[in-house]
């Protein structure tokens, strides 16, 4: 492609309130146009780009078993009625009515969809297992569309549903997609990690999240290092509910604070910092929530400057509620009789106790809980503890959601009444699994891995083109505009080739295509054709020029691009 038939528009400026780095290169380099708040549109690049972060999906998921399929965007909703769906997503879904009244959505999602499908195409066991995937625009009617296309209000998945006979099948097919996840993002060169993380609304009893490190990344994962090295990764930000109260034994004190911790070691026969603390704290700003929950280790003391900073309670009075003796009890016999689930928010250095755990209700009343895993649905973590701790043991860091899959089961084959006939001729629910990679948001975290000051630094599998060829004075000088073709016709065969023969500054030329990225650029200047060479330069290190001979040097950048590939 030639620099002056292409539709390059780069800027030097950006609008003003664009705080994240992937949403202000995406910009500048002319990868997409907002069109409308949280709407985008794709220019040549950015499309580029899109269609190769397709193609290594595509690969990896066709190598696993998988078929692509494509979904209407349009969905009744009739079928999220059924699931009771609808009324979860609320003001996401995006509703439009067709000229008989009848209501559709735009898909932000297709599990009722696929399980649908499945139910009037599959009526025996032996046609599974199958694994459908698509790579589809979806819709959310974000509240507050933010940081480009990381939530963005329309935006491209791939979606992929695995269907079986069981759950040992769906287990083994999971473990297999999981690979491919691993094997798709190294392929991108990401720096990432997968997290079992909450189900949330898709639903089902185990999930992992592939989080990619971004210093911009709207999730957080905590890293324990165990002799430098990483050992243990926890998800931080998703929304939890500790579902599950086990009550042992009440204890009464008059005092909020820490003071009869000692007197609750000596009965349940354990150290301060093996125990945890909860505070009870009323939330008149949300009529659902009434109570929240905040728990912190033994040994530490509850910052309450912090929680009044963090959530929505009476900041001008620089105070919180407690509830009452009376208020306590009943939220506690409330817990025990599971008709209350309080939201729980959790300090970060209660995440590494394990088992049976003496818990503190602050408000006056102490009893034992149950603090395992399998009676935590989800937890919300914030630092909500003096900083008295050394933290030389662990790193937060922030991240993007690149990926997510589920083990869903029968949920959704309840619901749609999907059965098959077994060997033995009768009637089962088909156990589902569910596989989501967005595809759009993926640009945004290589981009936050892969940048420097002069702009974006592709990997060679991801650029829009793999090389290009910059030549002084194209316009001026016959010799320099001969060789510059002769090298452009000869890469384009097989490799991505863009020419710069834009009759422009030098300074702009360069300063354009340091900024939209490509990996590998040929210099054709006077200096070199006289002696037969030209000059190459590898995007992630500028200051670093080779000299090639002319005839040597689309094997060179060959060799380059499937190495690094």
């Amino acid at each position: 492609m030639r620099t002056s038939k292409y539709l390059l528009y780069t800027l030097k400026n950006v609008p003003k309130n664009i705080d994240t780095i992937s949403h202000q290169l995406m910009l500048k380099a002319g990868l997409i146009r907002q069109s409308h708040n949280g709407l985008y549109t794709w220019l040549p690049n950015g499309l580029k780009v899109l269609k190769n972060i397709e193609k290594i999906i595509r690969h990896e998921m066709n190598l696993v078993g998988g078929i692509e399929i494509c979904f209407p965007i349009l969905q009744s909703e009739n079928l999220w009625k059924q699931s009771n769906r609808f009324q979860q997503y609320g003001n996401e879904l995006i509703k439009l009515y067709d000229r008989h009244n009848n209501q559709f959505i735009l898909s932000p999602t297709y599990e009722e969809m696929a399980t649908e499908f499945i139910k009037k195409e599959i009526l025996s066991y032996k046609k599974l297992p199958i694994i459908l995937y698509q790579i589809q625009t979806k819709f959310r009617d974000e509240i507050r569309p933010r940081f480009g296309i990381i939530r963005a209000r329309e935006f491209i998945m791939k979606d992929a549903y695995s269907f079986h006979k069981n759950s040992t099948s769906l287990r083994e097919i999971y473990q297999n997609i999981y690979l491919a996840y691993e094997k798709i993002f190294n392929k991108m060169h990401l720096k990432f990690h997968a997290v079992q993380a909450d189900c949330g609304i898709i639903g089902g009893k185990f999930s992992h999240e592939f989080q990619a490190l971004s210093q911009f990344g709207e999730d957080k994962i905590i890293l324990k290092k165990k002799n430098h090295q990483i050992n243990n990764i926890t998800l931080l930000t998703k929304n939890y509910i500790i579902k599950n109260f086990f009550y042992k034994k009440k204890i009464y004190t008059k005092n909020i604070y820490n003071t009869n911790i000692h007197k609750l070691n000596k009965i349940f026969y354990l150290m301060k910092k093996k125990c945890i603390k909860i505070y009870i704290i009323k939330n008149p700003y949300d009529k659902k929530n009434k109570f929240i929950g905040y728990i912190i280790r033994g040994d530490h003391i509850i910052d309450i400057k912090k929680i009044i900073k963090k959530n929505i309670f009476d900041n001008t009075k620089n105070k919180i509620i407690f509830p009452n003796k009376t208020e306590i009890k009943n939220i506690i016999k409330n817990i025990k009789l599971k008709k209350i689930y309080i939201p729980i928010v959790i300090d970060t250095h209660v995440l590494y106790l394990k088992n049976v755990i003496p818990v503190t209700i602050i408000n006056e009343i102490h009893c034992k809980i149950n603090f395992m895993d399998h009676n935590i649905k989800s937890i919300q973590v914030q630092d909500i503890i003096f900083n008295t701790i050394h933290k030389k043991n662990y790193k937060i860091q922030n991240c993007i959601e690149i990926g997510h899959i589920f083990q869903i089961g029968v949920q959704y084959s309840k619901i749609i009444d999907l059965k098959i006939l077994n060997k033995n001729k009768c009637k089962k629910l088909v156990h589902m699994g569910c596989y989501g990679i967005g595809v759009t948001r993926l640009i945004a975290a290589i981009i936050d891995q892969n940048h420097d000051k002069n702009g974006i630094i592709w990997p060679n599998i991801i650029a829009p083109f793999q090389v290009v060829i910059v030549p002084i004075n194209y316009n001026k000088c016959q010799k320099i505009k001969k060789i510059s073709e002769k090298l452009y016709f000869e890469f384009k065969k097989n490799i991505e080739t863009l020419l710069d023969d834009r009759n422009e500054q030098i300074g702009v030329i360069f300063s354009d295509i340091n900024l939209i990225g490509i990996p590998n650029i040929i210099i054709v200047n006077k200096n070199t054709i006289n002696n037969n060479t030209v000059e190459y330069q590898n995007r992630n290190n500028i200051q670093n020029k080779i000299i090639i001979d002319i005839n040597k040097v689309k094997n060179f950048i060959v060799n380059k691009i499937y190495k690094t590939e």
